[in-house]
């Protein structure tokens, strides 16, 4: 099954927009108890993206590392304040030796690493004994969670069923490699409410600001922009309130080599 690629190159120098300043990240915050949890002293994401989520690790005082197919992300990250270590590679080819760091994790990156479970076999080997590795994420083929964005542009919420492994089977596949107390919960609720127009404000309905968006080409994406438009004309006609909601859990799924 060929999955849909994107070229983060392009997109690079506005992926930070997905990020907005005032937002409290129950990610992070899980992350940071988790390597307090196991002593971690070198700490590796795997799709680190810009950074973003090292740089929030950075009050750990530990190590820092940070790996990523596209040099442009990698350029972005360059510019986080926290001292990062960086480099070029393939989720499924760590370039690291075995047994070398204390946590290994990636946020909403394993759908783009295409072989799932070599990753997760790549992480173990290069994991020391008593570390851990955390794969945060959400899971489409959940049932409960609702994004506002799969109702209006055609094919995204299947191409999400492709791309993303069920956690089901990250499950079993950490099993399968030797971790050990496996297990999964939400590590973080996403709520969001955007009332008619206010919609438009939404900096996730940008084109590049997630890659269910990005993979859709300009008439796909314009496609579904006009639904949304559509939308909002009729309830004003219709004098209704149009309420477009957000309710996605996270889920962390965690696994310690022993």
């Amino acid at each position: 099954m060929t999955l849909p690629k994107l070229d983060y190159d392009q997109i690079a120098s506005q992926y930070n927009q997905r990020y907005p300043e005032a937002q409290y990240w129950e990610r992070g915050q899980a992350l940071s108890a988790l390597a307090k949890q196991v002593g971690a002293q070198t700490i590796l994401e795997v799709g680190s993206g810009t950074g973003f989520w090292l740089n929030l690790l950075s009050q750990t005082g530990t190590k820092l590392f940070g790996l990523d197919y596209s040099m442009g992300m990698i350029q972005q990250a360059k510019e986080q304040p926290a001292p990062l270590s960086l480099t070029r590679g393939l989720g499924t080819q760590l370039p690291y030796r075995s047994a070398t760091f204390d946590l290994v994790y990636c946020i909403d990156a394993i759908h783009h690493f295409g072989d799932h479970h070599a990753f997760i076999a790549e992480a173990y080997r290069i994991l020391k004994p008593g570390g851990a590795l955390a794969i945060i994420g959400h899971d489409p083929h959940e049932g409960g969670s609702r994004w506002y964005i799969y109702d209006y542009f055609d094919t995204v919420y299947d191409t999400d069923l492709r791309r993303y492994p069920a956690g089901n089977s990250v499950l079993q596949w950490m099993e399968q490699e030797g971790f050990q107390n496996i297990d999964s919960k939400t590590a973080e609720q996403i709520r969001s409410i955007h009332i008619g127009e206010a919609v438009l404000k939404d900096p996730f309905l940008k084109h590049n600001a997630t890659s269910q968006l990005a993979l859709l080409d300009e008439a796909g994406y314009r496609s579904g922009l006009e639904r949304i438009h559509q939308a909002l004309a009729h309830a004003k006609e219709e004098n209704e309130r149009i309420v477009f909601s957000s309710e996605i859990d996270v889920k962390i799924f965690l696994g310690f080599k022993p």
